[in-house]
Order: C-alpha cells, then sequence, then structure tokens
C-alpha cells in the first residue's frame, strides 16, 4: 500500500466547553422547549425537578436559553451523556445560525441541521436559489473529539412569487416546503398554524420548487453537471466553513478544534485484493476494462439460442429509423473518415439475427397505439424454436410528462412479457441528435443488453468458487403512489451470474424471506448445503426484518450464519473522504476506509494505476457499506469483511446495461431497477418469464 497516502473526511472536529454551563430544564411540555428522554439528564437535575420521585418518561429543556418555564443547572459536558451533548452542540448550531448568520434552516434528525445561503447570481429570473449544507454532529466516530459533518447538499429553487399568485394559477396542493419570514416551513404547518388563530400573510410566504411545481410550469430537466463533483463539492465546503465557521461570532457558540479538515489515520485505509477488478471475458482472457476488451476477446458467453428473431414495434412514421438501426445492427457504423465505429452484432457480441418484415408491427394512432399493438403482438406466430427480441421505437419515452402515456412503456414491455419475449426501447428523437459517438456509445450499450436478455454473458467475475448463496435487495419509491416497492435478486454462486428476480411490497418482508429460504433450498439441491448466506439490502435491516429470514432457514435445519451488507450511495447528505495527492481528490479505486462501528466507505471507481479517469465514467462518490451478521463475532475477522467488501466491489462490475461502470453493485441496482418498472404491470406481478430474465436493462 502506498504510504504517502493523504486522505482527509469532510468532518471538523471540535471542543465542548471545559468549565460546567447552565441548562434549562422543565417538567412541563412546551412548543418552546425540546422534549429528551429521562435517561439523558443528569441526576441531580432529575432529583431537584422531582425529590418526590414518579419521574416521567420525558424531560424538556431550552438547552442554554433561559425562558419563564425552565430553571437552571449546572451541567459538566464532559461527563454527561453523549446524546445530551450532541443535543447541545446542535442547538447551538441552531442559535448561531438563526441568531447571528439569520439564514433559513432545515431541521433533519435530532442531531443534523440544513443550512441554505442564498447564491448571489441566480440562473433563473423566476427563482432565488439557495445553496444548502448539512452540519449533523456525532462523536468520536473517526476521531478522538466531537466532530461535525460537514456536508453539500446542492442547490434549491425558491419562487419569487408568492404562494398566492401561485395557487391561484398552479393549485396550493402542490406546495410542500416553503420560505415564510425567513424560514423555511412546511405547508401543511402554516395551514395548521392559522387554523390555529396564527395570522399568516401569504403573501410572503415563497414556496420551494418541487417535482411538482417543475412539472406544472414545464420547466426543462436539469442534466447533472459532468465535472469532477468532488472539487466543486469541496470548494462549496472550504467556502463554507472560510464564512460561517472560522470566525470570532462561531467560537461564542462551538469553538472549534481546528478550522482544517479531519485528516484520515493510516489505520482506517485498506485497499481490495489485487485481482477484484479482474473480468473473464471469452476464451477465459482477463480484462479490467470491458470496453476494449468486449471487442478484443468476445463475450464469455454467447446467446444459447440457435434462431434469433428481431422485429419492430413502431409507428408508421419510424419505419426509415428502422432501416438505419437494422443497417447498423448487420453492417455497423463508421465515421464520416470511414474508420469503423460499431462492428454490427455479429462481431461485437457474436449475435446472429434475423429480421423477417413479416413479424414487423407498424401502428398509426401515435395518441393511443396500445389496442394496435395488443393485437397485432397476440396474433405473433407460436415457434419454439425461435427466440424473438423486439425492438421499440418509441414515440413517447418513460419519461414523457404525460401519465397515460408515460405508461404505453411499460404496457408494452408486459405484452412482450407475457409472450415470452424480452425487448429493447429506443427513442428516435435522441436517435437523431445524438453525433455519430453518441449513436455509437448507445450501439455499443444497446448491444450488451440484447447479449444479456438473450441470456448470454458479456463478461463476469474472475473468482474462486465459494459454498454460498447472495441476495440483493433493491427498492424505489414511486412517488406518485408515495409507496416504496422492493425486489430481490438471487446468485447462486459467487460468479456474479443471477438466477432469479422477484418483487414486492415494502412491507411484504415474509415473503421476501420465504423467497429466500427457497432459494436456499433450491441451492442446496442443486449444488451442497451453502456455507454462508450473504445479504446485499438498500437499507438496515432491523432485527424484526432479520427474524423471519432466520426462522425459514431453521424450518430448513439450516444453521448458517447470514451476513447482511447494507449498501447506501453516499450522496451529498453524508460522510466522503479526499485525496490531498491528487488534484482531482477522488481516492483510488478499491479503496475502503473504516468509518467506525461496523461502516466502511468504498471508493467505486475508474481510478485505477495510472490515475487517469475517463469523462464519461465521472468521478461517483464511495458506496457506505454496514455490516451486521447473526453471528456477530464472525465481523471480528478482518480477512471475512475484507473478503465481503471485495464480493461488493465487484459486484459492481457486472453492469450490462452499458460500458460505463456503476459504483452500485448489481445485487441492488438491478433489484432497484425491478422495482421502478414492475409496480406499473397487471396485478402488481411479473411475468413468469422476467423472473429470469434481464428484461429491465
Amino acid at each position: 500500500m502506498d504510504k504517502k497516502q493523504d486522505y482527509f473526511f469532510n468532518v471538523l472536529t471540535f471542543n465542548l466547553p471545559q468549565d460546567e454551563v447552565t441548562l434549562y430544564f422543565s417538567k412541563e411540555e412546551s412548543e418552546k422547549l425540546h422534549r429528551i428522554y429521562y435517561d439523558l439528564v443528569p441526576n441531580h437535575v432529575i432529583e431537584s425537578l422531582f425529590p418526590d420521585g414518579g419521574v416521567p418518561e420525558h424531560i424538556y429543556t431550552s438547552f442554554s436559553v433561559q425562558t419563564e418555564d425552565t430553571q437552571g443547572f449546572q451541567v459538566d459536558l464532559q461527563s454527561c451523556s453523549y446524546s445530551l451533548a450532541k443535543r447541545y452542540a446542535t442547538n447551538q448550531l441552531v442559535r448561531y445560525f438563526t441568531d447571528v448568520v439569520n439564514v433559513p434552516l432545515k431541521s433533519g434528525f435530532i442531531d443534523e441541521l440544513q443550512v441554505w445561503v442564498k447564491s448571489k447570481q441566480p440562473e433563473n429570473p423566476k427563482f432565488d436559489e439557495y445553496l444548502k449544507f448539512s452540519l449533523k454532529v456525532q462523536f468520536r466516530n473517526v476521531s478522538k473529539w466531537p466532530e461535525i459533518q460537514l456536508s453539500f447538499d446542492g442547490m434549491s429553487r425558491i419562487f419569487r412569487e408568492n404562494a398566492v399568485e401561485l395557487g391561484q394559477e398552479l393549485g396550493s396542493d402542490k406546495f410542500n416546503w416553503v420560505l415564510y419570514d425567513g424560514q423555511l416551513w412546511k405547508w401543511e404547518k402554516l395551514k395548521e398554524l392559522e387554523a390555529e388563530g396564527v395570522e399568516i400573510d401569504y403573501e410572503k410566504v415563497f414556496p420551494h420548487l418541487n417535482r411538482d411545481l417543475a412539472i406544472a410550469i414545464d420547466l426543462p430537466y436539469d442534466k447533472p453537471p459532468q465535472d469532477n463533483r468532488y472539487i466543486r463539492y469541496l470548494d462549496n465546503l472550504k467556502a463554507f466553513v472560510k464564512k460561517f465557521l472560522a470566525t470570532t461570532e462561531f467560537s461564542e457558540y462551538l469553538e472549534l478544534y481546528s478550522t482544517d479538515f479531519l485528516k484520515v489515520q493510516q489505520t482506517r485505509i485498506n485497499q481490495t485484493s489485487r485481482d477484484s477488478n479482474n473480468l473473464l471475458f471469452g476464451g477465459s482472457n482477463t480484462d479490467y476494462f470491458p470496453k476494449t476488451a468486449i471487442r478484443k476477446y468476445k463475450p464469455f458467453k454467447p446467446s444459447p439460442f440457435g434462431s434469433i428473431k428481431l422485429f419492430f414495434i413502431m409507428h408508421d412514421d419510424d419505419v426509415d429509423t428502422s432501416r438505419q438501426i437494422c443497417k447498423d445492427f448487420m453492417k455497423g457504423q463508421k465515421d464520416a473518415q470511414g474508420k469503423t465505429l460499431f462492428p454490427g452484432l455479429y462481431e461485437y457480441v457474436n449475435l446472429i439475427i434475423s429480421y423477417p418484415p413479416e413479424l414487423t408491427v407498424i401502428f398509426k394512432d401515435r395518441e393511443n397505439p396500445i389496442p394496435e399493438i395488443s393485437k397485432a403482438i397476440s396474433e405473433l406466430p407460436s415457434n419454439e424454436d425461435d427466440q424473438l427480441i423486439a425492438i421499440y421505437i418509441t414515440p413517447y419515452d418513460k419519461f414523457v410528462q404525460d401519465q397515460e402515456k408515460r405508461e404505453y412503456y411499460h404496457l408494452i414491455k408486459e405484452m412482450l412479457l407475457k409472450r415470452n419475449i424480452t425487448s429493447q426501447v429506443i427513442d428516435p428523437v435522441k436517435m437523431e441528435m445524438q453525433s455519430d459517438f453518441g449513436w455509437f456509445m448507445s450501439l455499443t450499450n444497446i448491444a450488451l443488453a440484447m447479449l444479456a436478455k438473450l441470456d448470454g454473458i458479456p463478461w463476469r467475475l474472475k473468482s474462486n468458487p465459494k459454498k454460498e448463496l447472495v441476495v440483493g435487495v433493491g427498492a424505489f419509491k414511486h412517488v406518485e403512489e408515495d409507496t416504496r416497492y422492493i425486489a430481490s435478486s438471487f446468485v447462486f454462486e459467487n460468479n456474479g451470474i443471477f438466477n432469479r428476480f422477484d418483487y414486492y411490497h415494502e412491507s411484504d418482508i415474509d415473503v421476501l424471506a420465504g423467497s429466500i429460504a427457497e432459494a436456499v433450498t433450491n441451492y442446496s439441491a442443486l449444488i451442497e448445503e451453502p456455507q454462508r448466506l450473504v445479504v446485499h439490502f438498500y437499507k438496515r435491516m432491523s432485527q424484526d426484518e432479520i427474524e423471519p429470514i432466520q426462522q425459514e432457514l431453521n424450518a430448513l435445519d439450516l444453521e448458517i450464519p447470514i451476513f447482511i451488507i447494507t449498501v447506501n450511495k453516499t450522496e451529498s447528505e453524508d460522510i466522503v473522504a479526499f485525496d490531498r495527492n491528487w488534484a482531482e481528490l477522488m481516492p483510488p479505486s478499491g479503496t475502503f476506509i473504516n468509518i467506525g462501528f461496523g461502516r466502511y466507505l468504498l471508493f467505486n471507481n475508474t481510478r485505477y494505476s495510472n490515475n487517469k479517469v475517463g469523462k464519461m465514467e465521472g468521478y461517483p462518490f464511495p458506496l457506505k457499506l454496514r455490516f451486521q451478521c447473526t453471528d456477530p463475532e464472525l465481523l471480528d475477522d478482518a480477512n471475512t469483511v475484507r473478503e465481503l467488501i471485495d464480493q461488493v466491489y465487484q459486484f459492481s462490475r457486472m453492469y450490462w446495461k452499458s460500458l460505463r461502470q456503476q459504483n452500485l453493485p448489481v445485487t441492488v441496482k438491478y433489484p432497484e431497477m425491478v422495482a421502478q418498472i414492475a409496480p406499473h404491470f397487471e396485478g402488481n406481478d411479473i411475468p413468469d418469464y422476467g423472473k429470469n430474465n434481464l428484461w429491465f436493462l
């Protein structure tokens, strides 16, 4: 390992007061006071407030601000409960940003708040723009001191039109957060206060731009920037510290130990195994980079079907587009100088496909194509000797604002799956807008996805076989329904090859447990009894969620350990680390950092030994992994933990929708994609064919 590593966290350390401070407590509940559990309050405060006993579950405090309902007590923050000290420090932050800085605040959890800083140069005159920063107080997570985790949460917009004007134009039912009197409020909370007799001046209430309002005003979708987010993120953090935290005024509320970000201790840094980037391609050749290896070595396994027939589903305006696609699939694509960009489906992924014109489905009604398409699909010949694949040239993509038109995408996917037909969707508008290079990249990605949908294997992990079953569970929240769906993926071996997909409502944990038990039974019958079960979960599993799985395994007389690895994308509101020795700041791929309490940051990108990162691959933030085990002592084995981190890292390389590397492992990513689409299907169920096919790529 490189001994010159110089990493730092987005964490600042601070000192609690060495002398006792006066905190104010009350027995009586009040909206102006904070509620805390009695066992967090120092004993001398409890004894003074309740000399006769009968201590209630909660006590109330204004922390260091005296009110008429509170009584002051001297408290040593160095020796009191961590939780009380954290709440005190967070309250000090709230007081500073409210009383001194006077900026809008948005409260999160009890130890976190979000500060909104108004931008001086808004891009759109309809809005005021605010940069958002989260400050989270924590105690000795990655250092020996109290800590402030400072995160940049991006930008939000506040309408310059007030709630009266916008409500009359668009309807106030679309409001969520609003800015009123310099502070952020929930719209429902303002209405509640009004109902209680508080006078609200709605001409001074300004709504926050949310998804529903953006759709209502037909605001164009902002493409995410392609620049290095590490640099942009850190620049914003540094500016925030300089302006607000490295000041005399701030030190009167909390005293920073240092205004520099916290250095990562060398003992916390490690690296995945040397071969964890290795992938197997055709001829058992290994390589790190699918982009070049797939051309050089061909896929690991071609499609097993002897006869593959492709047909188009399209509006009659798109016939010429279908001919161009056919030509590119068969003959490939060249640039203006005659250089081959895409060699064709056969040369690229060994797909031999015919294009019988009699199978083509052409519809005329662009506004409602479903009746025509449904009739044509029902009349397709049933021939077990042929495997069909459809190309749907869509007049409306799945993101079109008209909900009914948005559903066409899902309806056609489902109709085809019911006929055991997988499909690929192509947007002709995007096709026309792309340059030769852009369309070439689309063709390579389409070819990969088609091979995978036709049961071929573009590449697989180069890993030593282990007796284990890996289950991934991902989730997708449907905004319109305000409902979260989950889906699962089953891997029968640790080489990354999938066996089956299922999906459920988030509350169906018992059903998920039963399907996991069934997968273990099948594994045991086909191969042998697994030595462990590994679950990659999209969130931390509660004991109530783990118990049904344990019960199902116990019923099978299998007392095997269950390792649960929570896999979270560390977007803005979380801990990140930076490499001070590299101008681009992103630590190398495969680096993982222990951040305490069974948690790790895993950097999963394309910065390998040559330190070059392609713009297309981007600069993804690390994953945050959290480990649980039904036998906790097994997590004391460093080799076991490292092996499981390696596995998460490797599974991110099994993404077959694109040549662009993903930082999220497909054990979680693929189920998330299924959970996004499947609820649109009839009866909220996936046709059987779709449970064993990568139709969603």
